[in-house]
């Protein structure tokens, strides 16, 4: 499995509740669509510490995406299709900044409020 976890911040002269609403609302329509993908979620920035915040006083980013595929090599043919093109396109369109970062491990600590053993070895 490999995950892209992306930080999204919005652009500028767009409102808090603009930019979640275009995201949630009409960017899911292009992005929600990316062939293979096998889960999606977007999480948006409440409070923040431990990071500067902004010229303004607000957080770097607004809000994460979390996309999962099975391997890289579906992930980066989903993102070479003309539907991934058209949703980066998009979401420049309300974005001032979009990072991502491709996760190939994941380490679940508390499942279902129960901890959960890490593995014997980390790679």
């Amino acid at each position: 499995m490999i995950k892209c976890v992306a930080l999204l911040k919005r652009a500028p002269g767009i409102s808090v509740e603009d930019f979640r609403h275009r995201w949630v609302y009409e960017h899911t329509k292009l992005s929600g669509i990316l062939p293979d993908c096998r889960e999606y979620r977007i999480n948006f920035v409440d409070t923040f510490e431990g990071i500067e915040p902004d010229e303004n006083g607000e957080p770097p980013y607004d809000g994460t995406a979390e996309l999962w595929w099975n391997s890289r090599a579906e992930m980066e043919a989903s993102f070479a299709t003309h539907t991934a093109k058209v949703a980066g396109d998009d979401a420049d369109s309300f974005c001032s900044v979009r990072v991502h970062l491709y996760c190939e491990s994941e380490f679940i600590v508390v499942k279902d409020g129960t901890p959960v053993q890490p593995p014997e070895k980390v790679q």
